[in-house]
């Protein structure tokens, strides 16, 4: 074998080297952005806990909300504080639909958040905040709660639950409602 076969073996075998290189770095990059993607949704649906956690855990802030729903005068304090836990939650809404728009939750994952954004916007005092704060929010959100109000508006869209229909009794003894796509395979 001479010096020049040599060098071309050296090639081949550098290219099968280089090869194996991307092959494997392009395994790494998927391994990574499925990472990354299981990491937005993680905080995605953490950032929502804590919204709906925030009501539960706080009697005072489950009083404001129940004074909205009846539309009773509330102080300047508890409508701030209104104000600031709808925003939160819907800064939080915001960042789902940019993240499903960017294909980073399945359909599942953005089925749950739509429906719990529906299931605010029942309430007629979101609506009327909603008015008044859409501004705070980018043009693809606007557009989309303004779909879906108007949807509502129009009776486009059944109430996902009747909060005042719910009783005590009825979550004690597992009384539970047909998931919306359900109703037809009800019978």
């Amino acid at each position: 074998m001479t010096l020049q076969d040599w060098g071309a073996l050296g090639e081949l075998l550098g290219g099968f080297a280089v090869l194996a290189t991307l092959v494997y770095l392009a395994r790494q990059i998927r391994q990574n952005t499925a990472m990354i993607t299981a990491q937005a949704v993680q905080a995605s649906v953490d950032a929502t806990q804590r919204v709906l956690l925030f009501r539960a855990e706080h009697p005072h802030m489950r009083a404001i909300l129940r004074k909205a729903r009846s539309g009773e005068e509330m102080s300047t304090d508890e409508f701030e504080v209104m104000v600031s836990y709808l925003q939160a939650a819907f800064m939080n809404f915001q960042a789902r639909l940019q993240h499903n728009t960017r294909g980073v939750f399945d359909a599942s994952v953005n089925e749950s958040y739509e429906l719990i954004l529906t299931d605010y916007l029942q309430q007629e005092y979101v609506r009327r905040w909603w008015t008044r704060a859409r501004s705070l929010y980018g043009r693809d959100f606007r557009i989309h709660v303004d779909e879906l109000v108007k949807r509502i508006e129009t009776g486009g869209v059944d109430p996902l639950l009747e909060w005042s229909d719910i009783r005590i009794r009825d979550v004690q003894q597992g009384a539970q409602r047909t998931p919306p796509d359900d109703r037809a395979n009800a019978d």
